[in-house]
């Protein structure tokens, strides 16, 4: 009796295992194949290159915190610029890249420490920008495709 339930039970985890995964279409019959893939990133479009421009103002000194398309950080003084070049492709072009410039504090006129203005231009349109003061948040902007 042990043997036959045993060998039924075999025989289900084997048809089971089969049946679930097991099929030899490579996957096209539900759209998974090389050719489904091959046709979802020519629906993304052409490449698109687009001018990013990073500025901090102020006076001082400051870290900066900066991505477009990298991720960077550095001390740098202020004001300061920087222009790059940001080329997105196959799936950047639907759900975008992150631009971003963070400065830390610097001292204010008076002392005290206060957030340095930024702004985030994308092919020479403002994107963000922040007056400065209190508010730490900085600058950022998700860049997708046209």
């Amino acid at each position: 009796m042990r043997g036959t339930v045993a060998g039924a039970t075999l025989v289900m985890v084997c048809a089971l295992v089969t049946g679930c995964g097991g099929g030899s279409d490579g996957g096209e019959a539900d759209g998974g194949g090389a050719a489904a893939k091959g046709e979802q990133k020519q629906s993304w479009g052409p490449p698109e290159t687009h001018q990013v421009t990073l500025r901090v103002e102020g006076s001082g000194s400051s870290q900066i915190g900066w991505a477009a398309g990298d991720s960077h950080f550095e001390t740098a003084t202020l004001p300061w610029k920087h222009e790059d070049q940001v080329t997105l492709e196959g799936a950047e072009l639907e759900n975008g890249v992150q631009l971003y410039v963070t400065p830390q504090a610097v001292k204010g006129a008076d002392g005290s420490f206060v957030f340095p203005a930024c702004v985030l231009e994308v092919d020479g349109k403002t994107v963000d920008k922040n007056a400065g003061g209190e508010s730490s948040q900085g600058c950022k902007y998700t860049l997708k495709g046209s």
